[in-house]
């Protein structure tokens, strides 16, 4: 589990980038200290190293002595030069400088120098420790400066076979340096703990977002689909996948609350027909029965098998509009035509009920299959008649508008109430339950409509006000705009 964790592998490269950064910098910050330091050191050993190449160094042969100028032609020896001034001895001018030089490095106890001539010591501090006598091949002029050991010289080559070596120990350097190590370790440490912590809490936060996805999903699947994610961050990617998962929950909770209320209301609209059948049955065969007995429970056994075909038929229908296994027929309708002759065959039940037909009609021409939109104009006139009270007025009408054709249907009868307007074209919904079943509707004639319309790219919709009559838009694309909606399944 936890090398698939999407929260451990982004610690593991957060932490593995973090690590590799602090490092690079304390290390890089470690070396920078230590040259600078070790430069400082540098530095001051050339400042001491002046002084004493005069002291150390002597232009003539060994044994010459005198200051300088002493070997030379009077014409070449200067104004200054005065032959009846005895020189100073070479002991005088030693003393003199050796009392300087030796001064600085009593101040700097922490300084030595040795200097050598044709390879004897000439002159050395105290402090000096024991340093071999330099060759020719020790000496680089491009590097003077060395470290042996612990001790970081700088050594300078004269005229006449001299050297000279100036150094320090570096043993104080080398403490000062492993505590400053010791330091970065423990600043880099804090520094990725810190940081450590601060990734792992931040990608917890970043991911609790599919934490909670994947805890409702589980619990969905478990039998509570009420469930949902809750958004903290709307904005944010995760927020917007919860959000749309949201959204897709909602939408399978009410299809798998929709297909429960189906089930229920197709048992209920079955048990009924059928609960009719077997009583006549059960009565019909308790005893014997006249001719004329048995022949009227025979014709109220079909009549219930009637309704049950019925049933059975938009069921049916619904499940192969649901599967896509109906194609439309993709044809060109007059619907004008095909209007005239649905109210031609509801013109009957018009007239049994004292309701006057109403039609205006604008030629209009659609690809669409002709049989379905006339079962969907007869099932909403059909509708209007069935369940107003008699007399009313049914208007039907078709008008063009831009490049949609729109068909209404519009009765000055009850109305429907605003509440049953939402769930009108649900399957099995009826505004007044008691009265259409008895008259045997199933109410899956709208639900049915509305699949047919919306397969020809179009779109119904209904407006009512209770007691004023209701109107039923449908919307169909003309025939140049609808050709395309007519090659795919419903």
């Amino acid at each position: 589990m936890v090398s698939n964790s999407i929260r451990w592998h982004i610690q593991l490269w957060h932490g593995t980038l973090l690590v590799l950064l602090v490092a690079g910098m304390l290390t890089t910050f470690y070396f920078y200290e230590r040259n600078e330091r070790l430069s400082r050191i540098d530095a001051q050993l050339q400042s001491l190293l002046t002084p004493l190449m005069p002291m150390i160094g002597h232009p003539g042969p060994p044994g010459q002595h005198g200051p300088p100028g002493q070997d030379r032609p009077p014409e070449d020896r200067g104004p200054d030069f005065d032959n009846n001034r005895p020189p100073p001895s070479e002991q005088e001018r030693g003393l003199d400088r050796n009392h300087d030089v030796n001064q600085q490095f009593e101040r700097n106890t922490s300084y030595y120098y040795v200097g050598w001539r044709h390879g004897q010591i000439a002159a050395k501090s105290s402090n000096a420790p024991a340093i071999p006598v330099p060759e020719e091949t020790d000496f680089n002029p491009d590097h003077p400066i060395r470290t042996r050991g612990q001790f970081r010289e700088i050594l300078q080559r004269t005229p006449g076979e001299t050297y000279v070596v100036v150094g320090t120990s570096t043993a104080a350097l080398a403490g000062q340096m492993h505590q400053l190590a010791l330091g970065l370790i423990v600043i880099g440490l804090a520094i990725i703990g810190a940081g450590l912590a601060g990734g792992w809490w931040l990608a917890g936060r970043a991911l609790r977002p599919i934490a909670n996805i994947s805890a409702t999903a589980e619990s969905i699947f478990d039998g509570n689909i009420g469930k949902r994610i809750q958004v903290e961050d709307a904005q944010s990617e995760l927020g917007q996948l919860a959000t749309v998962l949201n959204r897709t929950f909602d939408k399978l909770d009410h299809a798998f609350q929709q297909q429960i209320r189906f089930t229920a209301d197709a048992s209920h609209e079955l048990r009924t027909p059928l609960s009719v059948i077997i009583t006549q049955i059960q009565l019909a065969l308790s005893r014997e029965r006249t001719p004329e007995e048995y022949r009227t429970t025979l014709d109220t056994c079909e009549r219930a098998a009637e309704r049950m075909r019925v049933l059975v038929n938009s069921l049916m229908e619904l499940a192969r509009l649901d599967a896509g296994e109906l194609t439309v027929a993709r044809e060109r309708c007059d619907l004008s035509r095909i209007a005239q002759e649905a109210l031609d065959l509801i013109q009957p039940l018009a007239r049994k009920r004292s309701i006057t037909l109403q039609h205006s009609f604008e030629p209009l021409a659609v690809q669409a299959d002709a049989m379905k939109l006339g079962q969907v104009l007869i099932n909403l006139m059909n509708n209007a008649i069935q369940h107003n009270k008699e007399g009313i007025e049914l208007r039907l009408s078709i008008e063009r508008n831009g490049r949609s054709a729109i068909i209404k249907v519009s009765d000055n009868g009850v109305g429907i109430p605003k509440e049953s307007l939402p769930h009108l074209f649900d399957r099995f919904y009826r505004v007044d339950k008691a009265r259409t079943r008895g008259q045997g509707n199933s109410g899956l004639g709208l639900a049915i409509s509305k699949a047919i319309v919306e397969s020809h790219g179009g779109a119904i919709h209904v407006e009512s006000e209770t007691g004023k009559g209701a109107t039923f838009t449908i919307e169909l694309p003309l025939e140049a705009e609808g050709a395309k909606w007519f090659s795919k399944k419903i």
